[in-house]
Parts: structure tokens; C-alpha cells; sequence
């Protein structure tokens, strides 16, 4: 149950706009392209582009458990 609660945190590898870059450490945000701003951001982070996916992802399962 802790990784399924997990999953529903709003982190960018949560976002729908993420798509994989380094993974699981680094994402490619589409939004922030969009925008002109930096789109590599960490999957662990949260920015204000931030958009819930109705898909899951492993993104965040996955980097959390590389850091341990």
C-alpha cells in the first residue's frame, strides 16, 4: 500500500507532462519546453507546471527506490 500512496503525490514524475530523460532521476518536462524554461527536472521534485497523470507510472517507485 505504500507505493500505490506514494504514486498519488504531486511530483513531477507523477505529472503528465513528464516523459523519460535520465531515468529514474531526471525527467523531461513538456510544459516547462513549452514555456522556454528548463525542462530536465528531478523526478522527485515538484514546480508550478504540475498537472496529474490518470496513468500511473513507475517514475516515482522507481527513483525512491534507488535512493535507498
Amino acid at each position: 500500500m505504500n507505493k500505490k500512496a506514494s504514486d498519488k503525490r504531486k511530483l513531477c514524475g507523477n505529472c503528465t507532462s513528464h516523459n523519460a530523460y535520465n531515468y529514474p532521476d531526471q525527467v523531461f518536462c513538456t510544459r516547462r519546453f513549452l514555456k522556454n524554461k528548463n525542462p530536465i527536472v528531478q523526478t522527485l521534485s515538484r514546480c508550478e507546471e504540475y498537472y496529474p497523470s490518470a496513468q500511473e507510472c513507475n517514475c516515482i517507485t522507481d527513483a525512491t527506490d534507488k535512493r535507498k
